[in-house]
């Protein structure tokens, strides 16, 4: 009797074990698989919002000075959910894109990349020191600069295609220069008829 139930303490055993390494197995197989998606998302990252070209900040500025529009900084990471979703859900409003590439020069930070250079009025640094010397401590953050590389201002965070909009009118129409953000919104609603 006591044989038996060795025996079969040894066939439970056995049994867990073998269903913990199936299981093991199997979470490292998903994981693996969640990992591709995420990095081929990532990869694609790029080309969500097809009319934007993303060019590094460096170029942005070079850019900005010639044409003498502001600049609309996007700081990011790829390992950003966020961003991706500001890329699909708020980027490729055609109404957006059209206002975007009318007002401003675009240019991208990757706030992990510690290992490049850039140079920023007199200072030599890498994307992610200058990206926090703008105050951006997440992903995604926007910035904006005056052609000359002056900031402006940083809008943190992900937003709504609306609220979003609000805010690149409000620099892209020079507004913030003359009047506060509330009246930008205040001024709209009136000659909108709200």
């Amino acid at each position: 009797m006591i044989a038996l139930t060795h025996r079969r303490s040894k066939s439970r055993h056995t049994l867990l074990t073998l269903l913990l390494l199936v299981s093991v197995a199997l979470a490292t197989v998903m994981a693996t698989d969640v990992q591709a998606q995420s990095e081929s998302a990532v990869g694609s990252a790029v080309t969500l919002a097809p009319q934007l070209d993303w060019p590094p900040f460096p170029e942005a500025l070079e850019t900005a000075v010639e044409s003498e529009r502001i600049i609309l900084l996007d700081v990011w990471s790829r390992t950003c959910g966020w961003c991706r979703k500001q890329q699909t859900e708020v980027y490729t409003q055609p109404d957006l894109q059209n206002y975007i590439l009318e007002t401003f020069e675009l240019g991208r930070l990757d706030i992990d990349q510690d290992s490049d250079t850039l140079s920023y009025r007199g200072y030599t640094m890498s994307s992610q020191m200058l990206s926090a010397g703008f105050g951006a401590t997440a992903t995604p953050t926007t910035v904006f600069l005056e052609a000359d590389g002056t900031y402006i201002t940083r809008l943190q965070g992900f937003h709504a295609y609306e609220d979003f909009f609000d805010v690149i009118r409000f620099i892209g129409s020079e507004s913030f220069r003359e009047m506060s953000f509330e009246d930008f919104l205040s001024a709209e609603a009136e000659s909108e008829g709200r």
